[in-house]
Formats: C-alpha cells, structure tokens, sequence
C-alpha cells in the first residue's frame, strides 16, 4: 500500500527569508564586518544618495541586516506573521502589502531619520497592518481566531522602538500604516468586488508615497544634511575631490554650520600627510 504524502506548501515569506539569508551571505563574503560602507554598498536607505535619486534604495534596505542577530530576529518574525498573511490574503496581495509596507516604511524613515537604515522591519509591520486591516473588518471574529497577541507584539515593539535609539522607528510606523493602506486597497483574498473603500485606499498609499517624495527629495537635497553627509561618506568612500566640492558647496550655502570648515580642514590635513608620505 502506497500512502500518499501532502506536501507542505512554499510560503513566498519563506522565499523572502531565503533571499535575505543569501543576501546577508554575499555581504560577509565582500565584508566580515559589515560595516556601513558595505551596506550602503550593497543599498543601505542613506538619505542623501536617495535625494540624487537612487530610487532603488526605496526596496533594497528591505533585504540587508546589520548582524546575525538582526537577521535572525526579522526571519522569525517574518515567519511568524508571513505565513498567516500569505494565507489570508494569497501570494498576490501579500507580495503589495509585503512591498508597499515596506517602501512606504523607507520613505518613512528618508522624511524622518536621517539615519543609515537596513532591515525587513518595516515590511514585517506592514503585515501587521494587514492583521490590524482583518480585525477591522470583524473584531469577534479576529479575536477567536488570533486572540489579542497581535496587539500585545504591537506594543511590545513600538515601546522598544522609542526607548532603543538604535531601531528605526519612522520607519516601523510607516510600514504599518504602509501595511494597513495596501491590505486595505487589496482586499481579503476571496473579495471579488471592489469597493469604493479600496479604491480610496490605494489611492492614499500611492498618494502618501508620491507626494512624500515630491516634496521630501527637493527639500532634503537643499538642506545641510544633505551636503554634509554626501561629504562625509564620499570622504570615507575615497572620492576625495566630489567630498571637498560638496562641502565647500555646503560652507556657501550653510556659513553658520561649523562642521563643513572643520571637515574640509581635516580632509585638506589628510591629503597634506598623504602627499608627505608618498614624497
């Protein structure tokens, strides 16, 4: 007698995890220490290369982690929740509320933070979005099914997030509501109709990413951030000469800011002691 074996499906949140796992492999090849030149390397959300329009930067900091344990603790939670948002919504809708989440939770972050920023936080609270946008729909329902530990994970996490400098916040806020907006715009996963409460909102979500950028990229690349920071890291990435003219730009433009002098004299120092050294 031959029995027959169901087999257990692929979730694409587990794809994901594969694909963050591989990632975060490569990195360490090219750099055991990942440090934040690797990752802006590899497209870390640095505020100042999205304002010159490095749009990509919007979806890939979703697949970099800072170490192990960042990686380790955003598979599990994308374990977690992944699966039953894959479930409940089907692979289509979860791959929008998974990236909409998750670009909405960069832009977040890039109008926010001016922080290097790496990880699928974002994104992972975007499916907590979704679960919220579920319990919306019938909270009775929701609670006998899921209990009320979707809440308790929610709070846990946001609470950390303020008192933990080092966790991006703008970013954990804007995924979920990121999340909520595109669960809310897909529909649940056998919803045939749409209403004209899921055309509103997916035009909120496309109109809060759109107009966040239309207004957030020229008023960041004016700003002084923006020119210290593109100094500083083009500095530290050897492009010497786009450094000293970015910051002398930003010494016009920003008399009152003392770090652009104090930076360009250490550099012009570094080049005087390397030219020494070479002669």
């Amino acid at each position: 007698m031959i029995l027959e074996q169901t087999k257990k499906p692929l979730f694409l949140s587990h794809i994901l995890i594969i694909i963050n796992v591989a990632v975060f492999l490569v990195m360490m090849f090219f750099d055991s220490s990942l440090s934040t030149l690797t990752l802006i390397r590899f497209g870390a959300k640095i505020n100042y290369r999205i304002a010159d329009l490095e749009l990509y930067r919007l979806i890939t900091p979703m697949f970099l982690h800072a170490n192990l344990l960042h990686l380790g603790f955003n598979s599990y939670a994308l374990h977690l929740f992944g699966r039953d948002t894959e479930m409940i919504f089907g692979r289509t809708r979860f791959l929008i509320i998974y990236f909409g989440a998750g670009i909405t939770g960069t832009v977040g972050s890039f109008l926010l933070n001016d922080n290097i920023s790496v990880g699928a936080s974002g994104a992972i609270f975007g499916l907590i979005g979704a679960n919220l946008y579920l319990f919306t729909l019938n909270k009775d329902v929701y609670r006998r099914i899921f209990g009320n530990d979707i809440f308790v994970l929610l709070g846990i996490n946001v609470a950390y997030g303020f008192v933990n400098p080092m966790i991006d916040n703008t970013a954990h806020l804007a995924g979920l509501l990121g999340g909520f907006l595109a669960a809310w715009s897909v529909g649940y996963r056998y919803q045939v109709n749409y209403t004209w409460k899921n055309w509103g909102a997916r035009l909120a979500l496309v109109l809060t990413v759109a107009a966040s950028l239309t207004f957030g990229l020229p008023a960041y690349k004016t700003s002084a951030e923006y020119f210290y920071k593109k100094g500083y890291f083009s500095a530290v990435d050897g492009q010497i000469a786009t450094a000293l003219e970015t910051l002398k730009t930003g010494e016009q433009l920003f008399p009152e800011d003392d770090r652009f002098p104090s930076l360009i004299a250490e550099i012009e120092k570094l080049i005087q002691e390397l030219n020494l050294n070479s002669n």
